[in-house]
């Protein structure tokens, strides 16, 4: 596979640097919201009822984390939604990843479809973690059941 070459003095964006825990999970909402290219109101509530509700950002104030928001929406639009799903999927530790893949699958489902770029971003955030396939399907399975009631 080819490499893109920069030219002498082009400058491209910096490498994504490790994230913190929290800078990933919320990168991976921003993820999961940006799967279809369409944030729908419900899916922005929703992410913030999440985020809120996760035991992690509970007591931390509101300018806390919405610097982390800010901080992680701009490294979406630096170096696009893609890369920073993969590096906030390895900025997760394996304990916490099937939790991670089950926020992110209930986000992705909340407006009750499950279109296929968003079908394949969650099979890509799968496979970033190590879940296997058959896991990753139950975990979108049970979701589906979760927001049909």
């Amino acid at each position: 596979m080819a490499t893109k070459r920069r030219k002498r003095g082009q400058a491209g964006p910096k490498p994504i640097p490790r994230l913190s825990i929290d800078q990933a999970f919320i990168g991976l909402l921003i993820g999961a919201m940006e799967a279809n290219h369409h944030v729908s109101p419900e899916e922005a509530a929703r992410a913030q009822h999440m985020m809120w509700s996760m035991k992690r950002f509970r007591r931390k104030s509101g300018e806390v984390v919405g610097k982390v928001i800010a901080d992680m929406k701009a490294a979406v639009s630096l170096h696009g939604g893609k890369p920073v799903v993969a590096a906030a999927s390895r900025a997760i530790p394996r304990r916490l990843r099937e939790a991670a893949f089950a926020i992110v699958t209930d986000l992705v489902l909340v407006d009750g479809t499950l279109e296929a770029s968003e079908r394949r971003f969650l099979f890509d955030v799968a496979a970033d973690f190590g879940l296997g396939r058959a896991r990753a399907a139950q975990i979108v399975d049970v979701m589906r059941v979760k927001n049909a009631a």
